[in-house]
């Protein structure tokens, strides 16, 4: 029974990453007892090392494409650029998050070690996701990855908004967790497996015979609200603007992105993957959500006050453009489709931009300044770097050339023309420039709006070299996007799909 021997005495070499990531959560668990609180800084660099030691073996896997676990655990090239995007956005969560929580006063104090592994469960659960090869383990990992979230949210447990923004969150995903599980459910009892290429087969032989069956529609619309709600597409983003509001500045950056991840990989997973032989039965629907998403997210950020609430709508609106890739998918010849690696390099390029845009405004507090528009009013005379910075971060975050986040939206609308989805690609054009408005906003506060009396010094050299380094992400992942995007494209070709 070579299937039962695979499950009992599986290849382990297969989830070295994911093990070191889990080994650290480990080791900070047990540092926590052991070391003094005095010297809770070492978990930082402990943190840091784990990461950085499970994104250089990731590399090492570029090129496998290999199961275990009876399947359910796939290491190929999309797992690959999945842990590459995740692994780089935990690495920057870190360098934002540490000066922040070391220096909270007491009332609203966090425990470092408990931020730092769930943290590193939140990494791990996306980390698996990527790699799922079964609708079990799409769930149990972006399941895992949404309860550290949760918790992440309320954390600063003595703030009301912090408190208010995870309850909602908890309870919105605990349907849309429900949802998903249901509709994945409706695909087992059509397919009769769980295996995401199990499924790709059995419903190719079940479209050539002409037998579409309703319950697949039914499971399709499901899982289509269950993952829209994971990635915060509209009308399934109640959520996200009073999450991000409550939750810690750092845990926003965090948030912004690596759930994000996780719910696009299961995406990847389960449309691309699993649900490809019935592509034009969802390739319209996640167009039509990608419309709304966009154009909602980004007609709403314009009335913000709150740079943290607008860069939630933001990211709404963000998540419109990725859903744009998705929607291209299939259309056109195999070997000509960009759509997912286009998808695969905006998530690369939002993470850069995003978390970075989200570490200044906690560079900012770190002044004694708010998180409302006017706290950014003379930022330039009296911080002229982290100005720029931010002015970078905006411009990119706007698609302006020849930043990474103009080239994510130029790939994305590449692949909606080559689709002949002139209609989504003029919807992007339409939305990206309506955010010029409030990107616009910020660099105007920044440079033509008079600063405060006062201007409190703060010591964060971590979250000066992680706005740095993100900065040098903009600019040379923009510089190098053609060979990036090749990269991902050709990742993407060993994928195993049903065309």
């Amino acid at each position: 029974m070579p299937r039962f021997v695979d499950l009992v005495n599986p290849d382990l070499t297969l989830i070295v990453p994911q093990l070191i990531i889990l080994g650290v959560a480990l080791l900070l668990l047990l540092a926590d007892v052991i070391l003094p609180k005095a010297k809770h800084g070492v978990l930082t660099w402990m943190s840091l090392i784990g990461l950085s030691a499970a994104l250089v073996v990731n590399f090492f896997y570029v090129g496998v494409n290999e199961t275990t676990f009876n399947g359910m655990f796939r290491a190929d090239d999309i797992s690959v650029f999945v842990n590459l995007v995740v692994l780089a956005a935990g690495i920057m969560s870190v360098l934002v998050s540490s000066s922040y929580i070391q220096n909270l006063e007491e009332p609203d104090s966090m425990p470092l070690a408990e931020y730092y592994v769930l943290l590193m469960f939140s990494i791990l659960g996306a980390m698996l996701v990527g790699a799922a090869g079964d609708l079990v383990m799409v769930f149990l990992g972006i399941e895992m990855t949404a309860l550290a979230s949760y918790a992440l949210t309320g954390f600063a447990r003595r703030r009301m908004t912090s408190l208010e923004g995870a309850l909602k969150y908890f309870l919105l995903g605990l349907f849309a967790s429900a949802i998903l599980v249901y509709g994945m459910a409706w695909i087992y009892g059509a397919t009769g497996t769980t295996s995401l290429d199990g499924i790709a087969a059995a419903l190719d032989s079940t479209v050539g015979a002409g037998n579409l069956e309703a319950s697949l529609l039914l499971a399709l619309l499901l899982l289509v609200v269950g993952l829209g709600f994971k990635v915060a597409a509209v009308p399934f983003h109640m959520w996200t603007p009073d999450a991000y509001e409550g939750a810690p500045t750092p845990v926003s950056a965090y948030m912004s992105v690596i759930p994000k991840v996780a719910g696009f990989a299961a995406m990847i997973r389960i449309l691309v993957q699993a649900l490809s032989p019935i592509r034009e039965d969802w390739v319209l629907l996640i167009g039509i959500l990608a419309v709304i998403t966009m154009a909602f997210g980004n007609i709403v950020a314009i009335t913000q006050r709150n740079v943290k609430r607008m860069l939630a709508y933001s990211s709404i609106g963000h998540t419109g453009y990725i859903l744009a890739g998705f929607a291209a998918f299939g259309v056109v010849v195999p070997a000509d489709d960009r759509s997912i690696s286009s998808v695969l390099y905006y998530l690369l390029a939002y993470s850069f931009m995003n978390i970075g845009a989200f570490a200044i405004v906690t560079w900012v507090q770190h002044r004694g300044r708010g998180v409302d528009l006017e706290d950014f009013n003379g930022l330039a005379s009296q911080s002229p770097l982290t100005a720029v910075a931010m002015t970078i971060f905006m411009f990119s975050l706007m698609g302006l050339p020849p930043l990474v986040g103009f080239y994510a939206k130029y790939y994305v609308i590449l692949a909606a023309v080559e689709a002949d989805l002139l209609w989504l690609a003029v919807a992007i054009v339409l939305a990206s420039a309506a955010s010029a408005f409030f990107y616009l906003r910020v660099v105007v506060a920044m440079y033509f709006s008079e600063p405060p009396e006062t201007a409190p010094e703060g010591n964060t050299p971590m979250l000066g070299f992680g706005v740095l380094a993100m900065v040098a992400g903009t600019i040379l992942a923009g510089i190098f996007s053609g060979q990036l995007l090749d990269l991902a494209q050709n990742w993407v070709q060993a994928f195993p799909v049903v065309l």
